[in-house]
């Protein structure tokens, strides 16, 4: 285990670096002292947050089981605590016994937020479902958002409209989507209490997602995430399974057939999520044991891969008159680093490359440019002037990147700033309660879609003031910070799992239970906004798979390398 810790240093040295320069673009520069005090106070952080990191991985990975008999007489709050906890090893009634805690724990959110938090883009596809005119379209379906989570949608509106009341609808795919995210965490608990972790890591995990807040609040909330969430999180179980058994596994064909299932869906309810499941594939191919398990694994990837860009825009969209999502999310980060390059340096670029730029940015992004957001430098639109300015623009952004490094680097850091800088007075990159976004503003598109909104607006300012209070207090802010989750734990997990690994306690294949984060960090780091609301809801994935890397550090040593 004595691993160099210089890896270390020049780790945290680099994340100091980073937050400091994101405080830098925030304050307006200045104060080069005083900046290289803080790059070193943050590094110091960062190794101590890791070194702490260390001894909890440590105390997890105790025997919970030989320290409760090594007592005579256990105290009251562990004999209450065996008798509540689920025996995860246990058979279905222990596997209800967990849903039942955990739907009691989710219980106060679930009432507060009745009929259900509703997002502004489900709020598009409630309207797209009605063919009446939307954020995207004049009334047609869009593949803006996936088709599929505009059907779920739709289905549970349409019930609640045979109903004659609105609200049910909602209410009734709150109680679904609830219902099925508690299952998902149940059996993931399971499966980590039957694949040879700590007792304490398992039932860490089950606490983990009974009782952080934001687990629930977003589980129950109607928006595409809540419904990817579930389906990633089975994926990424099938994934460690996988792994686990270096592919035996794919040997039964049901279990192949859930995989290839689940890969599709997590395809089907994300626009990255087809990616993740290809990355998720060529990385498990390197630990699983056979040329037959690495071709279904490359099959698995090739099935997602032919459902989404041929199935779909070649025999659905068509058929039923859909239009195809547009190539602007995929180039967000381009297209807002030329709206500052516009911006900065509009009078220095030839005329030929403003024609190109202005051609394929929406009208007076420049002047519109928001560092915080991408929305208004890429659109919702795909015109046929942007598919024919495509390859002009990307050599002109390529070429600019070399002339002008400094500005492309601020937009970029000034966009994905919540994924790496402290939460500071300028900006606010703490999690938030989040109850107030569009649960209380009766704007036009919700009256017209009939979607219930709030009358309490003060109950919900009150719960989101109270988060951030909460969240920049000195000994809660990391732990509620957006860069906690996304970059910093990630970061010390991947640590730990390579010192590990060097000093043989580990085996590769309980390390690559790191694959489903480790195929979805990178996806974080091209999103459109991390300081905005939508950033929420982009790392939900981030707070689900949080536990496994925790908890494969847990593997006694003699079980992993028995594997």
């Amino acid at each position: 285990m004595r691993l160099s810790r210089f890896g270390l240093f020049c780790c945290s040295l680099v994340l100091a670096m980073l937050a400091e320069y994101c405080a830098y673009l925030n304050e307006g520069g200045g104060g080069n002292v005083r900046r290289a005090l803080h790059v070193i106070a943050l590094t110091v952080f960062f190794m101590v947050m890791t070194l702490v990191f260390e001894h909890f991985i440590s105390w997890l990975g105790r025997d919970s089981k030989q320290t409760e008999s090594s007592q005579s007489h256990p105290s009251i709050l562990s004999r209450l605590l065996r008798r509540i906890a689920p025996d995860f090893t246990g058979d279905r009634h222990q596997a209800l016994k967990a849903a039942g805690v955990m739907a009691v724990c989710w219980l106060p959110y679930y009432l507060l937020a009745l009929p259900g938090e509703i997002w502004y883009d489900t709020v598009q596809q409630v309207l797209q479902w009605k063919g009446l005119p939307n954020a995207i379209t004049s009334g047609a379906w869009s593949d803006h958002h996936l088709v599929l989570d505009t059907l779920i949608f739709g289905v549970f509106y349409q019930l609640g409209a045979w109903i004659g009341h609105p609200s049910v609808s909602v209410a009734l795919y709150t109680t679904c989507i609830a219902a099925v995210a508690i299952a998902v965490f149940v059996y993931t608990v399971r499966y980590l209490a039957k694949s040879g972790v700590s007792r304490k890591a398992y039932l860490g995990a089950f606490l983990f997602f009974c009782v952080f807040p934001f687990i629930p609040i977003f589980s129950m909330a109607m928006v595409k995430d809540a419904v990817f969430l579930p389906l990633f999180m089975l994926f990424s179980v099938q994934c460690m399974e996988v792994a686990r058994t270096k592919g035996v596994c794919l040997k039964n064909r049901r279990t192949l057939t859930v995989l290839i299932v689940l890969a599709i869906l997590v395809s089907l309810t994300k626009k990255t999520g087809v990616y993740s499941v290809v990355l998720a594939c060529i990385l498990l191919a390197f630990v699983v044991a056979g040329n037959r398990a690495r071709v279904k694994l490359l099959g698995t990837a090739t099935a997602s891969g032919l459902v989404i860009f041929a199935a779909l825009p070649l025999v659905l969209f068509p058929a039923c008159h859909i239009i195809p999502g547009g190539k602007q999310e995929m180039i967000a980060i381009p297209l807002q680093q030329s709206a500052l390059l516009l911006r900065e340096h509009g009078d220095e670029l030839p005329k030929a490359e403003k024609d190109v730029l202005t051609g394929i940015l929406e009208p007076d992004a420049a002047d519109n440019y928001e560092w915080w957001a991408v929305d208004k430098a890429k659109g919702t639109h795909w015109t046929e002037q942007r598919a024919r300015l495509l390859h002009p623009f990307l050599r002109i952004w390529a070429k600019n990147a070399v002339k002008y490094p400094e500005t492309y680097a601020r937009a970029y850091f000034l966009l994905e700033q919540g994924w790496v800088a402290l939460p500071n007075a300028i900006v606010n990159e703490n999690l938030q309660s989040n109850y107030l976004y569009m649960r209380t503003a009766p704007s036009p598109n919700i009256v017209t879609s009939d979607l219930p909104h709030s009358k309490h607006t003060r109950l919900y300012g009150g719960i989101d003031q109270f988060v951030i209070w909460l969240g920049n207090q000195f000994f809660m802010q990391p732990w509620l910070s957006r860069a906690f989750w996304v970059t910093w734990l990630p970061f010390m997990q991947l640590y730990e799992t390579i010192r590990r690994l060097s000093a043989k306690e580990l085996s590769w294949t309980y390390a690559a239970w790191l694959v489903p984060m480790l195929v979805s960090v990178p996806f974080m780091w091209i999103s459109g906004g991390s300081v905005t609301p939508e950033g929420l809801r982009y790392l939900m994935p981030m707070l689900g798979i949080a536990p496994i890397g925790c908890a494969l550090l847990t593997v006694d040593a003699n079980h992993s390398s028995e594997r």
